[in-house]
């Protein structure tokens, strides 16, 4: 059976429509992986700064703790001494 030219027309347009549809998804499929490439570059520079402030803020916690070791020192200090002082006026008493 001997197709006609119309009928091979009609193929020929059918294969064209479908390699334009396969062009189209594989644009699509591309910008889809360039925007995931760059979606991935940025979640790796927000996980380096949010590293870097986890560091930071290591340090402060640790600075802290410093210092509220030295107010606790100084409190204690203060206390002795008014404690002595207390000493000292009863006994002059």
């Amino acid at each position: 059976m001997a197709a006609t030219l119309e009928e091979l027309e009609a193929r020929v347009a059918a294969l064209e429509a479908e390699r334009v549809d396969y062009r189209a998804v594989l644009a699509a499929v591309n910008a889809l992986g360039a925007n995931q490439s760059q979606l991935a570059q940025n979640v790796g520079a927000f996980e380096q700064r949010l590293g870097g402030v986890e560091e930071r803020l290591g340090t402060v916690e640790s600075e802290l703790h410093t210092h509220s070791g030295y107010l606790r020192s100084l409190d204690e200090g203060q206390a002795e001494m008014k404690d002595l002082l207390i000493r000292a006026l009863d006994t002059r008493e």
